[in-house]
């Protein structure tokens, strides 16, 4: 199986050294170039002048917390894969970094060997929509998905949209008019064991961005799931 994380830029932002070298330690075995930032200024920093492929965030570091950092990079580039860390484990700050454009999420304590799946997991999704490559854009009224450049439109405006609301948006798409339970949105999307409400929050912000075009909607159904429905 080819090893997704051979050569890949890694940013590890984690202010606890004893953590961030053992993960460093795991990802480089894997051949991946990593790099610390022990606080959310110097991630922040890190992020633009290095470009990762993808970055383990700590929500909880001193100078700048980890959601701002999130927020600062969503602003930046949408598609960069985000997975956060938290020692928390509670569901405000997991739906507060889904909504904010996270792409999974970890509670300490965790087994490295897991954050390493992660990691895999988040690049794996990017290769397979680089591998739709050829295929044509979805065309639903005003709404545009251009697989092929990973952007989408609403009514010719480009919408900036994080690397999981455009899966989930290209999977509805696909399919107008079909239910989608949260279980297999997640599936398509998410990794394994991310919650249901992350779905959840990551299709309200979804719903809010392509809001503008009319003859598009994503439609809830309560204790089911979500359809995207085309007038």
């Amino acid at each position: 199986m080819k090893n997704l994380l051979e050569g890949r830029k890694i940013l590890i932002a984690e202010d606890e050294p004893a953590l961030a070298d053992v993960l460093r330690a795991y990802l480089a075995r894997e051949g991946a170039l990593v790099r610390i930032a022990p606080d959310g200024r110097i991630a922040s920093e890190e992020v633009h002048r290095w470009r990762p492929d993808v970055i383990l965030l700590d929500i909880r570091m001193p100078n700048k917390d980890g959601l701002s950092v999130l927020v600062s990079v969503r602003e930046d580039d949408a598609n960069i894969p985000v997975i956060l860390i938290s020692a928390l484990g509670d569901d405000v700050d997991r739906l507060s970094g889904f909504r904010l454009g996270a792409d999974d999420y970890i509670v300490k304590p965790f087994n490295p060997l897991e954050v390493v799946a992660r990691a895999a997991a988040v690049l794996r999704r990017q290769e397979g929509a680089k591998q739709l490559a050829s295929t044509p854009p979805i065309v639903h009224g005003g709404l545009r998905i251009e697989v092929e450049s990973r952007r989408a439109f609403a009514n010719d405006k480009l919408i900036n949209l994080t690397p999981t609301e455009f899966r989930l948006l290209t999977t509805m798409a696909r399919r107008p008019g079909r239910m989608f339970t949260r279980a297999e949105l997640g599936d398509a999307v998410l990794s394994e064991v991310a919650a249901d409400r992350g779905v959840d929050a990551h299709l309200s912000r979804l719903r809010a961005k392509i809001a503008i075009v009319d003859s598009v909607r994503i439609v809830a159904i309560r204790g089911e799931g979500y359809r995207l429905d085309i007038e």
